[in-house]
Formats: C-alpha cells, sequence, structure tokens
C-alpha cells in the first residue's frame, strides 16, 4: 500500500530484478514504458510486477499446470487487510525514500 513515486519506480523494479535474477529468475519481457515486468522461474512459476498509475505495486505470481487436488481453505484470518473479493484501494503509505519526488544520486 505504499505509494512509489514516479521518480522511484524505476529504482523499485530495478532492485525487484536483481534480486529475482540472483535467484536465478530469467526476466522474459518488460514493457516499453519500464513500469511492467515478467520473470520465469526455473520450474515454471511466472511472476509479474507492474506499477499502478498511483504509484502501487502490483505482484502476481503464475503456477505450472498441476494436477487438481483437495486443498482446504485457510483456518487463520489475514495478518492485514484482507482485500480478496473487493476492490484494491488506493495506496496510501508514505515512505520517506519510496514515496520521495527527490531524484537519485
Amino acid at each position: 500500500m505504499t505509494i512509489i513515486s514516479a521518480e522511484r519506480r524505476g529504482s523499485f523494479l530495478g532492485v525487484l530484478e536483481r534480486h529475482w535474477t540472483s535467484k536465478g529468475y530469467k526476466l522474459v519481457t518488460t514493457s516499453p514504458n519500464g513500469l511492467v515486468a515478467h520473470f520465469r522461474t526455473q520450474d515454471g512459476f511466472q511472476l509479474e510486477v507492474l506499477i499502478a498509475p498511483n504509484g502501487q505495486a502490483h505482484l502476481s505470481v503464475t503456477t505450472p499446470c498441476v494436477d487438481k487436488s483437495e486443498v482446504a481453505q485457510p483456518t487463520s484470518k489475514p495478518n492485514g487487510p484482507d482485500y480478496a473479493r473487493q476492490e484494491l484501494p488506493a495506496p496510501d503509505v508514505r515512505s520517506s525514500f519510496w514515496s520521495s519526488d527527490a531524484p537519485l544520486g
């Protein structure tokens, strides 16, 4: 829910890219505007990170094909807001670093 300023969005994606490639994940594609990146793990998971126009980072994971199995619903409550059945609110957390409009360097 942290606001990532326009000046820091590229840096945020760069931090994720360095971390994920250090884990052996392969960068597959990036968007022309540099605000979306797709990665693939060695075992076929696909990761996406995108920065929305309001500065909110979205991370998603797609699993490789699997056999259907019975999985019980979680029995514990989320350790924070549960947005599973509603639209995500706009980011509202300001970080002294990630939300800063000051240029890096």
